[in-house]
């Protein structure tokens, strides 16, 4: 047998124990390889898709690129460490240090190339549907498929790359054991786990002062304490894990009556150890889990307010507005209703009429005033909010969420008016960016303007079909930003948001769902790293009186808090990030963000708990065969 050969047989022979690495390394290469294939699809280049996709599938692959390295390193180092008595055996019969690296090496290379290989197949069978669904999600045509020999070759040169480095690395930072520790691996006596008491109190303080600032923190604040926030979360994490978490179960065994009910002592005992050693796989599932929700979760919220975004910043389907004295006005506003009619659209049209206050050079410090009864008609056939302004008061609207307005009272038509500021996006809009302002209708008709502007608003009926119809008079109709009229549509813009948005959920998903198989490889992986132990252990149990019922009751108990205690840690993390998320997405006018997130987290822990059936029930099997 040569060399080569001895390296494939260990691969082979350890097919159970490789199966959820390679499963995700396949998976790893399958999405890149994917991501690639839409970068370089001539329909991409073509504009059939916005740009912005492409610019975004880019970014994915950097993310998914980087993710890989970290992933496949953790996995490598950790199979070596399960293998520890194999290697001790193999040097006691005259294997070298030297002949080890090697026989590592050709190990990793081998299972990247085979990855490789079924992640590219996989890729090209997938590959059509995944542009059918791009389509759908995007609202275009479905790509017709395409197998780009450069994304080939990229994905091909990339990962062989990557796993050359992760294997050069793993030699690098490998522990020089002895022949004893090798030979005894992990069978080596353990010591009981303890905890510090302070850092147990310090990871409860850390994340305590975590969610309070992330309760407390609103508005664009958020951003800024995204990154402290962040740390203190990490951080606090970390120590549950390795020390909270360990503490909690000494605790628990203190007390007697329930250490001492039925199998809890087993449970209990067994439960510190696997705690203590799983720490830090705990706390990488958890934040790559934490990360996974968030993401998807946002992107979801954010696609799915597409459309109430649109209406509320643009109320109605058409909008041209003019300056009165504007010859053109009723020719354009003809050309508008002829075109709606040829196309066959029903609408319905609202006039109205603002006066304008100049503001000197600067065109952006013009104020648009409007009388109250006129907004609130205007208001009503828009079906937005109406508006109150008492005697002395005028409602100044942002012209962006979050602008902070000037609070002096405002002189107009011989007055000193209190200046009321509105949240709310305002019905109508000026030319030249002037700033909408309502006051009471006897302050309106004292004003003398300095000129006037018409806004002719149209409601259409399905208004999202009216994109080409849109993208045409804007051509027609368009004067620039400081022309004397100008044309504003609603579809043109919906459907370029909601492309961009799909586009982020598109991308989002799928390294969400990387990052989701990635966290239950680390699971399967630290199972059956133990699986050797635990049929030792739980045979000398047997032996004493346990029964398959007790058996497989401990054992349901173990791999449930083994999957879903680092999942639940992710999933209040989530909750409390995005509570803190919400109102800043309400600066963007999402407001549906409890309904996707509710629904994102449901399908991963759905996901979850078939992951967590099947895994257990294998694992059991396993145990009572050896029995």
């Amino acid at each position: 047998m040569t060399f080569r050969q001895f390296a494939f047989n260990n691969v082979s022979r350890n097919k159970r124990t490789y199966a959820a690495f390679f499963l995700s390394s396949v998976f790893s290469v399958m999405i890149f390889f994917i991501y690639a294939m839409f970068i370089y699809h001539p329909g991409v280049d073509s504009g059939q898709v916005h740009r912005y996709v492409a610019e975004g599938m880019k970014a994915a692959e950097y993310i998914i690129f980087l993710f890989a390295f970290f992933f496949l390193f953790y996995c490598v180092g950790a199979f070596l460490k399960r293998r520890e008595k194999e290697f001790g055996i193999l040097i006691m019969h005259g294997m070298t240090r030297g002949q080890q690296n090697v026989l590592i090496f050709m190990e990793n290379m081998l299972i990247g190339a085979i990855s490789i290989l079924f992640g590219i197949g996989l890729g090209m069978v997938l590959g059509k549907l995944f542009f059918q669904f791009a389509g759908f999600l995007l609202d275009v045509e479905p790509l017709p498929f395409y197998l780009p020999w450069e994304a080939m070759v990229l994905t091909i040169v990339c990962f062989f790359c990557l796993y050359v480095v992760i294997s050069l690395f793993t030699l690098l930072f490998l522990k020089r054991s002895s022949l004893l520790e090798l030979l005894q691996g992990n069978q080596r006596p353990k010591q009981e786990p303890k905890a510090s008491v302070f850092l147990s109190l310090l990871a409860a303080v850390l994340l305590g002062l975590a969610y309070v600032l992330a309760f407390w923190v609103s508005g664009p604040l958020v951003i800024i304490m995204l990154i402290p926030v962040s740390a203190l979360t990490i951080a606090g994490t970390y120590l549950l894990f390795t020390q909270l978490s360990v503490y909690l179960i000494r605790l628990l065994k203190r007390n007697k009556r329930f250490y001492w009910n039925h199998t809890n002592i087993v449970t209990l005992s067994d439960l510190t150890y696997r705690m203590k050693d799983n720490a830090r796989m705990f706390f990488l599932v958890c934040i790559v889990s934490t990360v996974a929700f968030c993401a998807v979760g946002t992107l979801a919220a954010l696609a799915s307010s597409i459309t109430e975004t649109t209406v509320k910043t643009n109320p109605f389907a058409f909008s041209y507005r003019a300056d009165a004295d504007t010859k053109l006005n009723q020719q354009q506003v003809s050309k508008i209703e002829a075109a709606l009619k040829d196309g066959g659209f029903a609408f319905e049209k609202v006039e109205t009429t603002v006066k304008v206050l100049s503001g000197g050079e600067d065109r952006s410090k013009n104020v648009a005033l409007i009388g109250l009864s006129e907004y609130n008609r205007i208001a009503g056939a828009a079906g937005q909010d109406q508006v109150q302004v008492g005697p002395g008061e005028a409602i100044f609207f942002q012209r962006w969420p979050g602008e902070e307005l000037d609070r002096e009272p405002f002189p107009v038509a011989g007055q000193s008016l209190q200046r009321k500021i509105s949240s709310l996006m305002p019905v109508i809009s000026s030319l030249n960016s002037s700033r909408i302002v309502v006051v009471p209708d006897p302050v309106f008709a004292q004003i003398t303007a300095d000129s006037l502007e018409q806004n002719f608003l149209y409601n259409v009926e399905n208004w999202k079909e009216t994109d080409a119809l849109s993208k045409k008079l804007m051509t027609e109709l368009s004067e620039g930003d400081t022309g004397p009229y100008s044309f504003q549509a609603r579809a043109p813009l919906y459907h370029e948001l909601k492309q961009l948005a799909n586009t982020g959920l598109f991308i989002g998903l799928f390294v969400g769902l990387l990052f989701f198989v990635a966290a239950g490889s680390f699971l399967y992986f630290r199972l059956y790293t133990d699986l050797e132990n635990d049929k030792r252990q739980y045979g000398a149990i047997t032996k004493i009186g346990l029964t398959e019922r007790e058996l497989s009751r401990i054992v349901t108990t173990q791999v449930a808090l083994l999957f879903f205690i680092p999942i639940l840690v992710a999933i209040i993390h989530s909750a409390v990030a995005f509570f803190s998320l919400h109102s800043l997405l309400k600066l963007i006018l999402i407001t549906s963000v409890a309904k996707p997130t509710a629904i994102v987290l449901a399908s991963f822990v759905l996901v979850q708990f078939v992951y967590f059936v099947i895994i257990r029930n294998r694992y059991l099997f396993h145990l009572k065969r050896s029995m």
